[in-house]
């Protein structure tokens, strides 16, 4: 890589979170910050072969038993999308020809990115709006990762209305749910569910794994705001 295109990447980053200041560098494609139970942030995803990256916001837990475990996978990937509704292809090189329009359409489609606390309610919204993605609609699995994330967040922040709530939309929605599907990525449905409840009476015990993911050392220096009721 031509010294070049290393600085130009260095720019970008800079760029990035001067203009998202909630956010810190994780690492140099990586952006995040902590809100409550999970990291939320901006991920800049180079493209194969050409030197252009493409946008996307990411949420990922930090409930699970690990950092490891909790940066495996996020829990929601969006890309953003331009005025078009298309995905962005943004040149290094072209950075600054692309970079406020892609900031206006992050600002819009993730405006949780900007709040100096999210609300649940916030947040329920963006997660609400992923359902209707053709993607999560056809797969049972995504769909309770989805409801997982809710659950998790409604127990974090203590709302007992909310933790009923999500358990009776895991209910509903269930029953239409492609069975096998669901039990490649998380066993036997019951299971997982009667899993779910004894979480909330181990709410302790829960609320004590987040905080020892928050410790680590890498996670400890980002910027961290809290999720509220």
């Amino acid at each position: 890589m031509s010294e070049d295109i290393k600085e130009i990447k260095k720019r970008v980053t800079e760029e990035w979170l001067s203009s998202v200041p909630q956010l810190s560098a994780f690492a140099q494609n990586k952006l995040y910050r902590v809100v409550g139970c999970s990291i939320i942030g901006v991920e800049l995803v180079k493209l194969p072969k050409v030197e252009d990256y493409r946008p996307h916001f990411v949420l990922y837990p930090l409930w699970k038993g690990d950092l490891k475990n909790c940066l495996d996978s996020p829990t929601i990937l969006l890309e953003i999308s331009n005025k078009k509704g298309l995905q962005f292809s943004i040149p290094y090189l072209k950075h600054s020809a692309y970079f406020n329009e892609a900031l206006e359409c992050l600002k819009k489609q993730v405006s949780i990115l900007y709040n100096e606390n999210v609300p649940l309610k916030s947040l329920f919204d963006l997660v609400d709006s992923r359902f209707n993605d053709i993607l999560v609609k056809s797969n049972s699995a995504q769909q309770a990762k989805l409801f997982e994330l809710k659950f998790y967040s409604a127990l974090y922040v203590g709302s007992q209305s909310q933790v009923q709530n999500v358990l009776n939309q895991i209910e509903q929605s269930s029953k239409s749910w492609n069975m096998n599907m669901f039990e490649m990525w998380y066993g036997k449905f019951d299971v997982w569910l009667q899993g779910l409840r004894e979480k909330v009476s181990n709410r302790e015990d829960f609320l004590k794994q987040i905080e020892a993911n928050k410790q680590d050392k890498k996670i400890s220096q980002l910027k961290s705001s809290e999720l509220t009721a």
